[in-house]
């Protein structure tokens, strides 16, 4: 019996010519391409143990440690919060689905990859690196495209989430990480389903932006 070939085409960016591999990564992946591909996808956010000069910089992410992950799995419509002992199943998740974030490609799958994760095995698309790409604008915070998409923004930040590990607040990074992943999936349908997000840095101005996130 012959294997069924798969007719799904892909879109390959100018990355892919230029770091000489024959297998084209992630990020070597149009978006519309990764959108064709997968069918569900998975909001993922993360928080540390650690603050990046507590272990000597940005070189040394995998030094972090995670303190609590937390996803929206939009096959099943649920969000899931995973402590470290638990990542081995989000990992798992990561590289069945499409994962959507803000900054992941930067931050959160890196911090993954001391606990198992291959990242060549993961798609993923980066809303701030996509968003960035659009905008011409460098260090977009989720906090000035939700404030500008939804109205509203994040409740906290990754600094405090630090100290609640150190005090054993546990259930405090929780809540706080499941917001994060709410209100990234709320701007990412929120750009699939009307073409555009919006982004306010400041009190007054906000702007437009045209995404094809489909």
């Amino acid at each position: 019996m012959s294997a069924e070939k798969s007719n799904t085409r892909i879109k390959l960016s100018a990355s892919f010519w230029k770091h000489g591999y024959c297998v084209p990564f992630s990020e070597d992946v149009s978006p519309s391409s990764l959108f064709l591909k997968h069918r569900h996808f998975l909001v993922l956010d993360i928080e540390t143990q650690r603050l990046v000069q507590e272990v000597g910089g940005w070189d040394h992410i995998d030094k972090l440690g995670v303190s609590v992950a937390c996803a929206y799995d939009s096959k099943t419509d649920q969000y899931t919060a995973y402590r470290e002992n638990e990542l081995k199943a989000l990992i798992e998740l990561c590289e069945e689905r499409l994962v959507v974030g803000y900054n992941i490609r930067g931050f959160d799958l890196p911090c993954l990859v001391p606990y198992g994760l291959k990242i060549a095995r993961v798609d993923a698309f980066d809303i701030m690196y996509d968003l960035e790409a659009l905008t011409r604008q460098r260090f977009l915070k989720l906090e000035a495209v939700a404030r500008g998409t939804l109205g509203t923004g994040k409740s906290a930040d990754g600094l405090l989430a630090v100290e609640w590990w150190k005090k054993g607040e546990v259930q405090k990074i929780i809540d706080y990480c499941m917001q994060d992943v709410k209100v990234t999936r709320d701007v990412f349908q929120y750009g699939r389903q009307n073409g555009f997000v919006k982004i306010q840095r400041s009190e007054e101005k906000i702007t437009q932006v045209p995404v094809q996130w489909n």
